[in-house]
């Protein structure tokens, strides 16, 4: 049985130390990437979350006005309170769109 001559072993060593910090970099790049992936996947999410609350408030807002306009038709004290009531929903959630759908940035 051969025995590794001394220098032969300590380049042996060099070269694994130097294939185990580039395996290493990978494995930091690789999770780097994987991480940059599954933020597009969450911000994917929340978009398309925030689109359908939106058309869900959009729609609330445009019912209760209706709600509105029908107990105001009506003309009773307490179907002016109800009107009042919607009236009130209704701007706080056309408010609320209309701060959603401003641009970043005006021009």
């Amino acid at each position: 049985m051969s025995r590794i001559h001394q220098q032969d072993q300590a380049l042996i060593e060099r070269i694994h130390a130097q294939h185990v910090e580039r395996i290493s970099a990978l494995g930091d790049e690789a999770i780097q990437f994987q991480d940059a992936s599954y933020a597009v996947g969450r911000q994917r999410g929340t978009m398309e979350a925030n689109a359908a609350l939106l058309a869900d408030l959009t729609e609330a807002a445009a019912t209760l006005r209706r709600y509105e306009a029908l107990h105001r038709a009506k003309g009773t004290d307490e179907s002016t309170v109800k009107a009042e009531v919607n009236a009130a929903l209704a701007s706080r959630f056309e408010a609320t769109i209309a701060k959603v759908k401003q641009p970043l940035h005006p021009a």
